[in-house]
C-alpha cells in the first residue's frame, strides 16, 4: 500500500525489517466496567422489588379472586367498632350483613377484607371510619363476596386497584432495562475488538451494496455526498454518537422519577394503618425512591459528558478524496470548555479477515497516521469558539479505499479529545479514497 507501510498477507503481517509476526486478537477491555456494574444493581433492585411485590400483593391478590365469589345479601345493621392499641383507641366500619348460600343463611359482621381478621382494618380517625359507612343503610340489598370453601367469611368492599399492577410492571420494566443494559455494556467490555469490528464491517458492506460506482470493491459514502457544509463543500459525519439509547434511558428515568414523587405523595395524605404496613410502605418507597434518583444523576452524568463538548463542526472542501491531492478543512468547536488535548488525525487503516476453527479473527492495523491538527491546554467561550482551518493532503502513492470479502481498506479522520477532568471523548469521521483518473493531473481537491 505504501512504500513505508505494513500490509496483511492471509493472517500474517510484515513489517518494515521483513519479520513476520503473527497478531494475536486483542481482548483487553477499552471500556469501564461502570456501566455493566452499574446496569447489574438496577437489575437487581428491580428483581428485588419485582418478587417483593409479586409475593406480598400480586400473589395474594390472584388467590382472593380465585377463592372469593360474588353474591347479594341485605343489610341488616351497622356500627363503628372500637378497640385499645397501645393506649391508643382505634375504630373501624363494620356492617352485619345477611346472606344465603344453597339455601343455608348466614350472619356476619364484615367490612371489607381487612374485617376478616379481628385485629386488622382499624384507624385512629373515628370520623374516617363513619363516612365509610354512610353509603350503607340497613334493609339495603348489596352485592358482596364470600369465599368459596367459607362462606362465613364475607365482604362487601372489594377494593381493587391498577396501582399494584402498575407498579409491578414498572418493576419488571426495570428489570428489563437492567438486563439489556448489562447484556450490552458487558458485550462492549468482555466481547473481543475483533468480533465487534466484524460486526461493524457487515454491516457496513450491507448498507453499501446498493451504492456502488464503476469499481464494485471502492465504497460510496453518500450520506456525505449529500450533506453540504455551510462553509465548504461537504460535512463529514461524526460516528459514534449513542444517542438513541441515551433518549430513551432520559424518558424512562424521566417517567420513573415522576412516579416515585407521585408515591411519596400519596404516602403523605393516605398513611399506613398499622405498624407493619407502615415499615413495609416505608422500605419500598426508600427503594422505589433509591433507584429513581440513581437513575437520575446517572442520566445526569451521561448527558454531561456527552453534550457538554457540544456540536463538532467538520467540513472538507470536496469529497470523494484521490490520492496525491490536497484538501482545506474546516473545524470549528463551541461550548464554554477547557480542554487538556484536542487532535486531528488523518488515518488509513487496513483490515484483515480469516477463519480459524470455529472462530472469525479480525487483524486490524494503522498503516497509515499523520496529525493534520494538534492544541493543547486552551479554552473555549461563546465568544470565542475553537475555529480553525488546515490542509490534508494524500500520499500520491495511497491505496483507494477497498472493500472485499476478507479485506478492508478504511480512510477517516479520528478526533481526540481530552476535557480536562473527563475521560477522552473520540469522534471517527468516515471517507472514501478512489482511484487515481490517469489523464486528470489535478493535485487539489475542489473548492480550494
Amino acid at each position: 500500500m505504501f512504500d513505508n507501510s505494513s500490509s496483511f498477507s492471509g493472517h500474517s503481517i510484515s513489517n518494515n525489517s521483513g519479520t513476520v509476526r503473527r497478531e494475536r486478537p486483542s481482548r483487553l477491555p477499552r471500556h469501564r466496567w461502570g456501566e455493566p456494574i452499574f446496569s447489574a444493581i438496577i437489575l437487581l433492585t428491580g428483581l428485588i422489588v419485582f418478587f417483593i411485590q409479586l409475593w406480598t400483593w400480586a400473589i395474594p391478590q390472584l388467590t382472593l379472586y380465585h377463592e372469593f365469589i360474588s353474591s347479594h345479601g341485605t343489610i341488616v345493621e351497622t356500627k363503628i367498632a372500637e378497640i385499645t392499641r397501645d393506649t391508643v383507641t382505634v375504630f373501624r366500619p363494620e356492617i352485619l350483613l345477611e346472606h344465603q348460600v344453597q339455601g343455608v343463611s348466614y350472619r356476619v359482621w364484615t367490612f371489607d377484607l381487612r374485617t376478616l381478621k379481628p385485629k386488622e382494618g382499624f384507624v385512629a380517625d373515628k370520623q374516617l371510619a363513619e363516612s365509610a359507612l354512610v353509603p350503607f343503610q340497613p334493609g339495603q340489598s348489596i352485592k358482596c363476596w364470600y369465599r368459596t370453601d367459607h362462606p362465613e367469611e364475607v365482604v362487601v368492599v372489594w377494593k381493587s386497584t391498577v396501582w399494584g399492577w402498575f407498579f409491578l410492571l414498572l418493576s419488571f420494566s426495570l428489570i428489563v432495562s437492567g438486563l439489556i443494559g448489562f447484556v450490552q455494556s458487558f458485550r462492549l467490555v468482555a466481547v473481543s475488538e475483533e468480533r465487534k469490528a466484524a460486526g461493524a464491517i457487515s454491516a457496513s458492506s450491507s448498507r453499501d451494496n446498493s451504492q456502488r460506482f464503476d469499481c464494485p470493491t471502492v465504497p460510496d459514502i453518500r450520506i456525505i455526498s449529500e450533506s453540504p457544509g455551510t462553509h465548504l463543500a461537504f460535512r463529514l459525519p461524526l460516528g459514534n454518537q449513542p444517542i438513541f439509547p441515551l433518549v430513551g434511558l432520559t424518558l424512562f428515568t424521566l417517567a420513573w422519577f415522576i412516579i416515585s414523587i407521585g408515591i411519596m405523595f400519596h404516602s403523605f395524605i393516605y398513611p399506613a394503618e398499622n405498624r407493619s404496613d407502615q415499615v413495609i410502605g416505608v422500605v419500598f418507597r426508600g427503594l422505589f425512591c433509591g433507584v429513581g434518583i440513581i437513575l437520575f444523576v446517572n442520566v445526569i452524568h451521561r448527558l454531561l459528558l456527552e453534550f457538554r463538548l457540544g456540536p463538532i463542526l467538520l467540513e472538507i472542501s470536496d469529497h470523494p478524496l484521490y490520492p496525491g491531492r490536497k484538501y482545506r478543512v474546516l473545524l470549528q468547536q463551541s461550548g464554554i470548555l477547557r480542554f487538556d488535548h484536542f487532535s486531528v488525525d488523518l488515518v488509513c487503516e487496513e483490515i484483515a479477515r480469516f477463519r480459524q476453527g470455529t472462530d472469525t479473527v479480525t487483524n486490524r492495523k494503522y498503516v497509515f497516521r499523520q496529525t493534520i491538527f494538534s492544541r493543547n491546554d486552551f479554552e473555549t467561550t461563546p465568544n470565542l469558539p475553537l475555529r480553525q482551518e488546515f490542509f490534508l493532503q494524500l500520499p500520491i502513492d495511497a491505496m483507494h479505499s477497498f472493500r472485499g470479502e476478507n479485506n478492508e481498506i478504511l480512510w477517516k479522520i479520528d478526533l481526540h479529545v481530552q476535557i480536562v477532568g473527563k475521560p477522552e471523548i473520540r469522534r471517527e469521521c468516515p471517507m472514501v479514497v478512489r482511484p487515481v483518473v490517469l489523464n486528470d493531473l489535478t493535485l487539489e481537491g475542489g473548492g480550494l
